[in-house]
């Protein structure tokens, strides 16, 4: 296998800097990551599936780079902003019939687009006494003050407050946002944000030294973050929206508790506009993934999500979705007459030097990711590579298959920092399965077209095509891949 080189340094942007920085983690060759997960009220759609997507790639190309990698991303299965307990009244179903459905559709929508599962999925529900005991310490240190109605963070005790998101404790208003008006702002000053809520026993509870309730949105994140990745450590990721409150809030209670620096890097994706405005649950402006998916491909989908650069707004556009089928398919196909080359054990001196032109575009690919995560950069090394490939094979013909392999070696693990699982599942099938058949059924449609006979030549490759198998004729025979499994 080829060995990933250090060859450059990662930047990266980050949110609490405002400025790109070379990446340099806490600990030399161990990262620790937290992404902000899905509130398990609704379906992912497509804006959320955006952000999730691109700390996939961050996960994978860190990996890539030689970093031992903990990464951690919660289950929000309840939550102050009673999204939640808004929902159980629509569907009328029990509260834990409702997470149940909602965090297994999460991970079936994870895994459609071929996510990472990360190293822990903390649930909120299962992590009430980590928050608690934050809680505590709040209090000791004289930051969180108890009410009639709960417990509350003191922002103005934190001097810093603002270091994020560059909105200042003094210029917070009653009504500053729909969200921040109902969750957080109604005590003694209106920044105040709830670590604890008082509930009525008809609401999801439980118990804690200030009455039965439940925790606030941004107590969670503290909590089981800390937990999993200790005081401080080095990526914090969510969506632009988490940066305030969510983000700035979780900095001034993390850091008011150890008296450390919480995280090291903030990053966050831009939003997924529909219509010219940000895709929202609460308005019910969104498109759901899994109906994108089952529209267009997961590959597809995948590809043009990764297609706009993570820190621009993108624009949902079906047609740029069917634009990006043509780069997988040129992808697919570079990928699977390679291996076709070593299933043929194809023996002769044809594309040694193809290897080097490759390499070259390994190493752009990999200048690209080191530039604060270019993915649409990258991606035209990967077209420019399957473009060569395709060239190569159409000019020379057949690939030695012991450079097809060398090749190869090159190529999978960048490409599956793009398509992450979807790569080994959808792109490098094992074409062994297909193979016998496939041949026999194409030596069978040579012969008939040597003899003239189209028609029933054509009866074969449209029986192929059913099958999900695309024939390609060169000068020299004919190729064949799987476009789609069936």
């Amino acid at each position: 296998m080829v060995t990933p080189v250090h060859s450059s340094k990662l930047r990266i942007y980050n949110t609490l800097s405002k400025d790109i920085e070379e990446f340099q983690p806490i600990n030399k060759d161990k990262v620790g990551i937290y992404a902000c997960g899905l509130t398990v009220n609704d379906y992912m759609h497509i804006g959320h599936a955006r952000t999730y997507l691109i700390w996939d790639v961050l996960v994978r190309y860190l990996r890539f780079k030689g970093y031992k990698v903990t990464y951690v991303s919660n289950v929000t299965d309840i939550s102050i902003d009673d999204k939640i307990l808004k929902r159980l009244k629509e569907e009328n179903i029990s509260f834990q019939q409702l997470i149940e459905k909602y965090t297994m559709a999460y991970f079936e929508d994870r895994e459609s687009i071929g996510l990472l599962r990360a190293d822990v999925h903390p649930l909120a529900t299962q992590h009430i006494q980590e928050m608690i005991e934050l809680i505590k310490k709040l209090i000791e240190k004289d930051y969180g003050y108890v009410t009639e109605d709960g417990v509350y963070f003191n922002i103005s005790k934190f001097k810093e407050y603002g270091k994020l998101s560059g909105i200042r404790s003094q210029e917070l208003i009653a009504g500053a946002g729909g969200r921040i008006k109902a969750d957080e702002y109604d005590k003694e000053n209106v920044g105040d944000f709830a670590l604890w809520k008082k509930t009525n026993t008809d609401e999801p509870y439980w118990y804690s030294p200030w009455g039965i309730g439940r925790p606030g949105w941004h107590i969670e994140c503290s909590a089981m973050s800390m937990k999993y990745l200790g005081e401080s450590f080095d990526i914090h990721t969510g969506g632009e929206d988490n940066i305030f409150p969510h983000h700035e809030n979780e900095i001034a209670q993390s850091e008011a508790a150890t008296g450390k620096r919480f995280v090291k890097y903030w990053l966050h994706t831009r939003h997924v506009l529909l219509g010219g405005e940000k895709m929202s649950k609460s308005y019910k402006k969104l498109i759901y993934l899994r109906d994108a998916v089952k529209k267009f491909g997961s590959l597809n989908l995948r590809l043009y999500l990764l297609q706009t650069h993570y820190r621009k707004q993108l624009l949902y556009d079906e047609k740029g979705i069917e634009e990006a089928s043509l780069t997988v398919n040129r992808i697919k196909k570079a990928i699977q007459f390679l291996q076709l080359f070593i299933l043929k054990n194809i023996s002769s001196n044809v594309g040694e030097n193809l290897i080097d032109t490759i390499e070259n575009k390994r190493i752009e690919f990999i200048e690209a990711m080191d530039d604060d995560l270019n993915t649409p950069l990258a991606i035209k090394s990967l077209q420019d590579i399957a473009k060569e490939i395709l060239q190569y094979i159409e000019s020379y013909g057949p690939i030695d298959s012991k450079f097809s392999l060398k090749i190869l070696e090159i190529l999978d693990p960048i490409i599956t920092i793009i398509f992450g699982n979807l790569y080994s599942r959808e792109i490098r099938i094992d074409m062994s399965k297909y193979f016998w058949i496939v041949e026999k059924m194409l030596e069978e449609r040579n012969l008939l077209r040597k003899e003239g006979n189209f028609e029933k030549a054509d009866i074969i490759r449209n029986k192929l095509k059913e099958m999900g198998i695309e024939i390609e004729d060169f000068k020299f025979g004919s190729l064949w891949y799987i476009s789609k499994i069936t």
